[in-house]
C-alpha cells in the first residue's frame, strides 16, 4: 500500500475559520472560495501571500496553485510587470474626481483585441458586467426576456433561472428561460415561447464541452432572425482560450461580451464590450450605467499590463502547451492505476477538468474530496480543474504530476466506498455551484 502523507498543521486556518462564524455570512465573501469546495478540516481556508504558481497558507503550507484566484490570475501571482504598474499607479493616487488617460488606453487595447469590442465600458466584477450587457440588449431591442445557459453571476437576472430565486422578485423570474448548450433547437424552443419578446442571448460561448460545429453560428442566428442581441459571456474565457476571447477562437462574433478575471490578472476589473449599434443606448439620457470606481487606475494599469505580457510573451500558446503536457500526463496516470472507472480528464488544455464519475457504489464528491486532501499535504492545491497560467512552467507540470500521482495512488489502493471513507480527514465537499 502506498504511504499516506501526514495530516496537514491548520491550526490558524481553522481558529479563523471559526473566528469568522457569526461575523460573515456563510463565513466567507466568495462562495466558492469557501470550505465548501474542499474538505474542511483537511485542506487550507486562508491563504495569505502567493509568488508565480506557489501560494501560502497562513500556517506556513506551501503549494502549487490551480486555482489561481478563481481564474482571475492568469499570469501568474505578483507578476513584476504588473506589481510595478500598480504601485506606480498607488502612489499617484487611484480614483479621481474626473477620468484618467488609462481609461482611454486599456479601451482601445481591448477593441483592437476582441472582435466585438467597438465600444468598451468598465465595471469591477464579471456579474455586474454581464447583468450590464443584458440591460445594453434590453434598452436596444425593446424587449425583455432573456434566453440563457449557463452561470452568469449572482444579479437577479441571472438566478432568475435557478433555484436560488429567494428575494428574487417573481417578475424577474419569469423574464430568464433556460436553453441547453450544444442545442439549437432548445433555444428555437425559447424563441417560439416568447416570440417577439426576447431581448438576449446569452451563454458562454465554451465551457468543459467545445461548442459542436455550427452550435455558436445557430444561436448567432437565431438571435439576429428574432431581433434579439447575442451575448457572449467570457469572464473565464477571455485571454484565457484566445487573447481575443473564444470569440477569436471559434471566429463568431457577437453582439455584446463580457470580460473579467484574467484580463488584470487579479486586480478587480471587468468590461462589458460589444457593436456600436448596441453600446450607444448608454450614450441617451433614459439609459443609465455608472459606476464611482469604473476608472480605478490600478486595475486600469494591471489590465495594460497584463495585456502587454501576454502578448509579448505569447502566453496564450505557452498556456496551452503547459496544459496539454498536464492532460497528457494525468490521462496516462488515470491509465497506469486504473481509474478509469472513477476519473476523466475533460476540458481544454487552458482549463483542463477532473471529472469524477460513480462506480461500484462509490460516491464522486468522496473520491474528489480525498485526491483534493492527498494533492494538499504533497503541496498541491486544486478544486477539480486546473486554471493553466504563464507561471506553470514545465517544472511546475513535473512536480504537480509527481504530486498526483502519488495522491491517485492511494485511490487505486482503496478501492471501494468504505475503504475510501476511510481516508477521509475532513468534511465532504459540496457539489460545484457553477451547476446552477
Amino acid at each position: 500500500m502506498g504511504a499516506i502523507a501526514e495530516r496537514l498543521r491548520l491550526e490558524e486556518s481553522m481558529r479563523l475559520w471559526e473566528e469568522s462564524r457569526g461575523l460573515i455570512p456563510n463565513g466567507t465573501q466568495t462562495f466558492s472560495k469557501g470550505p465548501t469546495q474542499y474538505p474542511l478540516g483537511a485542506c487550507p481556508v486562508y491563504l495569505k501571500k502567493g509568488k508565480g504558481a506557489y501560494v501560502e497558507d497562513v500556517d506556513g503550507n506551501r503549494y502549487i496553485d490551480y486555482g489561481m484566484g478563481l481564474h482571475s490570475v492568469i499570469l501568474g501571482y505578483a507578476h513584476p510587470r504588473v506589481v510595478e504598474r500598480v504601485m506606480e499607479a498607488v502612489r499617484d493616487g487611484v480614483n479621481f474626481t474626473l477620468m484618467h488617460p488609462l481609461e482611454v488606453q486599456v479601451a482601445k487595447e481591448l477593441r483592437r483585441l476582441i472582435p466585438s469590442a467597438e465600444m468598451v465600458r468598465f465595471v469591477k466584477t464579471g456579474s455586474e458586467a454581464t447583468s450590464a450587457a443584458v440591460k445594453i440588449a434590453r434598452a436596444a431591442t425593446g424587449k425583455e426576456h432573456v434566453a440563457v445557459c449557463g452561470y452568469h453571476g449572482w444579479h437577479d437576472w441571472a438566478l432568475g433561472a435557478t433555484e436560488k430565486k429567494n428575494g428574487i422578485p417573481r417578475a424577474v423570474v419569469g423574464l430568464v428561460h433556460k436553453f441547453t448548450y450544444n442545442d439549437a433547437k432548445s433555444l428555437e424552443a425559447v424563441f417560439e415561447s416568447f416570440k417577439g419578446n426576447v431581448a438576449a442571448v446569452v451563454l458562454e460561448p465554451c465551457g468543459v464541452k467545445p461548442p459542436e460545429p455550427g452550435f455558436l453560428e445557430g444561436c448567432k442566428r437565431l438571435a439576429a432572425e428574432n431581433g434579439a442581441a447575442l451575448i457572449f459571456d467570457e469572464i473565464i474565457t477571455g485571454m484565457r482560450w484566445d487573447k481575443g476571447g473564444a470569440q477569436s477562437l471559434f471566429n463568431v462574433t457577437p453582439d455584446i461580451s463580457t470580460f473579467g478575471k484574467s484580463i488584470a490578472n487579479g486586480m478587480p476589473l471587468a468590461a462589458v464590450v460589444g457593436k456600436k449599434e448596441f453600446m450607444e443606448v448608454l450614450e441617451t439620457r433614459d439609459v443609465f450605467l455608472s459606476t464611482t470606481f469604473g476608472g480605478e487606475t490600478a486595475s486600469l494599469s494591471a489590465c495594460l499590463a497584463t495585456l502587454e505580457v501576454i502578448e509579448e510573451q505569447d502566453a496564450v500558446k505557452k498556456i496551452w502547451k503547459a496544459g496539454e503536457e498536464l492532460m497528457k500526463g494525468l490521462r496516462a496516470i488515470i491509465k497506469r492505476l486504473d481509474l478509469e472507472g472513477l476519473t476523466e480528464v475533460d476540458g481544454f488544455p487552458c482549463r483542463p477538468v477532473i471529472a469524477f464519475k460513480s462506480q461500484d457504489g462509490v460516491e464522486p464528491l468522496l473520491v474528489k474530496s480525498i485526491l483534493q486532501q492527498e494533492c494538499a499535504k504533497r503541496g498541491l492545491l486544486f478544486a477539480g480543474y486546473f486554471a493553466v497560467s504563464l507561471a506553470h512552467d514545465t517544472d511546475v507540470i513535473g512536480e504537480s504530476l509527481a504530486i498526483m500521482e502519488k495522491a491517485m495512488k492511494l485511490l487505486s489502493e482503496n478501492a471501494g466506498q468504505e475503504k475510501l471513507s476511510e481516508l477521509l480527514e475532513g468534511r465532504i465537499v459540496s457539489p460545484v455551484f457553477r451547476s446552477l
